[in-house]
């Protein structure tokens, strides 16, 4: 494997040596259900008659673009992030080595995010409405849609465009974020579920053996979170009463059994917010996957120990070797650090069911309490 690279634009300019050179640190953070950002961080200097070298104004100016690519080590560049300047941040120092000027870059959904108005959309789709509003956007050249199938006679938007896609979203079972595209400037808009399953997108990673890239692992459980979901909806074309209800595993999770047993799973119903549409199916489908993700891995990455970059709204094979946690787990945080030495990558994974591992204990529900039994363990996945 070779070491990794990077290389950024400034508009649509690539950066040459002398302003990599200047580069001290990129953080990138990309998240599940918020802007993806990087901080971009230069150093400064003074001049022999005193003047400040290379200042953040003359660099860039709000809201014009930053790009960021990376070649983790396998030959190909992926973009990290492509969107706007939004905040700088300068530090003074007299002296030599100690100032620097920061860059606060964010995705393109921020200019889904800027203005508040009122729309009104008739005889369309969900997935046609999120079409037509992400392509509203100059800086988003394409999108990828999952359809929707029920068309409205009437949608309404009051707010923001950003804060519109994500009602949308949730009353659809569908997650709504800008990707970098191929070409700088050109974004990609994106309404899609959850993968339920690695498609071989990221090379599987590993905690031990000799095929070990993981530093370490740690796994949070939180047994309260998965959910029997219920939602109801009076509809108004013929006055019947729509009902939903179910959980992530009667929706189908990512292993053999969910991560709670169904006489542990409460009851929890659809909020009124939540029940836009006249079919109360999906939202509660939706709800009940995202309270179904009970386990929470956090991890690093060994640098040079992996060719991929790591991306959330993708499935990943995690071998922890001989226990409940090795599985297809869906990325949903990735904090990607380069400096002009080292890339490294920390990440943030969901679980939301499990395999069974010999001599280890279940909870069950018996008599209005709680046994343990030492004849298997759900484990994630």
């Amino acid at each position: 494997m070779s070491t990794a690279r990077f290389r950024v634009w400034f508009g649509d300019a690539e950066a040459s040596e002398e302003e990599l050179a200047r580069i001290e640190e990129i953080e990138v953070t990309q998240e599940i259900d918020k802007f993806w950002e990087a901080r971009i961080r230069t150093t400064m200097c003074l001049d022999a008659q005193g003047r400040w070298q290379h200042r953040s104004d003359t660099v860039a100016a709000a809201f014009t673009r930053m790009r960021v690519e990376l070649d983790p080590g396998n030959g190909a560049f992926v973009p990290l992030i492509d969107g706007p300047v939004t905040s700088f941040d300068s530090r003074l120092d007299s002296q030599p080595g100690r100032s620097t000027a920061s860059f606060v870059v964010r995705d393109d959904s921020v200019f889904l995010n800027r203005d508040e108005g009122a729309e009104v959309f008739r005889d369309k789709s969900d997935s046609q409405i999120v079409d037509e509003v992400l392509r509203s956007i100059d800086q988003i050249g394409d999108t990828r849609i999952e359809p929707t199938t029920a068309t409205h006679a009437i949608t309404s938007r009051r707010g923001t465009k950003l804060l519109f896609l994500g009602e949308l979203a949730r009353a659809n079972d569908r997650r709504v974020f800008v990707l970098p595209g191929p070409e700088p400037g050109r974004s990609i808009g994106c309404f899609l579920p959850d993968p339920r399953k690695a498609e071989g997108e990221l090379p599987p990673l590993h905690l031990i053996g000799d095929a070990r890239n993981l530093g370490d692992a740690a796994i949070d459980e939180d047994s309260e979170s998965p959910e029997r979901s219920s939602g109801r909806r009076l509809r108004l074309a013929d006055g019947a009463l729509a009902s939903f209800e179910t959980s992530a595993a009667d929706l189908g999770v990512g292993g053999g059994r969910p991560a709670v047993p169904a006489d542990l799973t409460p009851l929890r119903l659809l909020p009124p917010g939540d029940a836009t549409r006249e079919d109360p199916e999906a939202a509660v489908s939706g709800r009940a996957r995202g309270a179904g993700y009970a386990y929470k891995l956090t991890s690093r990455v060994i640098p040079g120990c992996y060719g991929a970059a790591l991306v959330p709204h993708v499935r990943v094979r995690i071998e922890c070797g001989d226990t409940p946690y090795s599985g297809d787990w869906l990325v949903a945080k990735v904090v990607h650090r380069i400096t002009p030495s080292v890339y490294t990558q920390s990440f943030e994974a969901w679980g939301d069911a499990g395999t069974e591992v010999p001599d280890a204990p279940v909870a069950e529900a018996a008599g209005g309490g709680l046994s343990v039994s030492f004849s298997a363990s759900v484990g994630v996945f």
